[in-house]
């Protein structure tokens, strides 16, 4: 039998099954697209931490992030004032640095933890686990971390002052076996210089290095025994004889000896009064004064003759008749 396509367009198509459509697998939906839910504020710091340059414009986080100029600008004073960024200069930003936790005492003062730090450093068994969590050394301890850092700084200070005494002590030590010019026995003894550190407070360091050669060297005396501590008692008892003889000797006859004697007044020079002038010099000014047409002080002004003129002793008197004799006439 033909069936025609007329036919065929009237047959109706087969129902299928329920049971087959579920099973029919979907066609694959397309994927949505992402949304980015960050505010403008994180989509700003978000372009700090993706650019190698720590400085950025405005315009370079507009360019970044996509926002508009207002929302952008918005978005930076917020993280200014939150102090997430800071500005470097005008229009110019950079991400703030980080801040520090703020510090726990956990029943302790700054000054009660370093002490417990010091003993530990001294005894790790002093450390009270229970009370006083993990050591030190462990990252999981509970002490505060402005004492961490304190501590820290005091360490770093103590061991640049450890350095500068060492330093010193190396340079007194060479000056004293430089002193001794060979004849002492290396050892302990005189790689341990506190008992010339203790002399030093009192004796010059001068002094100290001339009793040593003259009571080590050999060349000062041939007779003087090998060196073999600074705590030798013959040395010791050479820098304090030396020390008395030269120095507290004599100032103590100096002091003595001026006792009871007060000190001599200085003479001091008598300067020449300012208005007590020579009468030349006031006669020069006065002309002075008179060229320049200003009126002569009081002090340069000539004293007015006196009234009556001082009576002579009548011995004195000049007698014309008495004292010249006539001429005769032709």
């Amino acid at each position: 039998m033909i069936v025609t396509d007329t036919a065929a367009a009237e047959v109706p198509a087969e129902p299928v099954p329920p049971a087959e459509a579920a099973a029919a697998p979907a066609p694959p939906a397309e994927p949505a697209e992402t949304e980015d839910n960050r505010t403008a504020r994180e989509k700003v710091l978000d372009h700090f931490a993706d650019c190698d340059d720590p400085d950025q414009s405005v315009a370079q986080i507009i360019a970044g992030t996509g926002l508009s100029r207002n929302t952008c600008e918005q978005a930076i004073f917020r993280a200014v004032q939150s102090e997430q960024l800071q500005r470097e200069s005008q229009g110019v930003y950079r991400l703030a640095p980080p801040k520090p936790l703020a510090p726990s005492r956990n029943g302790h003062s700054n000054d009660e933890w370093i002490a417990l730090i010091e003993a530990w450093q001294v005894n790790p068994a002093s450390w009270n686990i229970e009370e006083d969590g993990a050591p030190p050394n462990d990252p999981s301890h509970r002490i505060p971390l402005d004492v961490v850092g304190r501590f820290k700084a005091r360490q770093a200070r103590e061991a640049k002052e450890r350095e500068k005494r060492e330093a010193a002590d190396v340079e007194l030590r060479n000056q004293l076996i430089a002193a001794c010019n060979g004849n002492f026995t290396p050892g302990p003894g005189i790689e341990d210089i506190a008992p010339i550190k203790a002399a030093m407070e009192l004796v010059p360091l001068d002094l100290i290095l001339s009793v040593i050669r003259w009571k080590v060297c050999k060349l000062c005396c041939p007779a003087n025994p090998t060196l073999t501590s600074w705590r030798d008692p013959c040395i010791l008892r050479a820098i304090a004889k030396e020390f008395c003889d030269s120095i507290i000797i004599p100032k103590s006859v100096d002091a003595w000896s001026a006792a009871g004697t007060a000190p001599g007044k200085p003479v001091q020079r008598a300067e020449p009064s300012p208005a007590a002038k020579s009468p030349r010099s006031r006669k020069t000014h006065r002309l002075c004064h008179r060229r320049m047409g200003a009126a002569i002080p009081a002090t340069m002004q000539r004293s007015p003759p006196p009234a009556t003129m001082p009576s002579r002793p009548a011995s004195l008197l000049w007698r014309p008749s008495t004292a010249i004799a006539c001429r005769p006439s032709r």
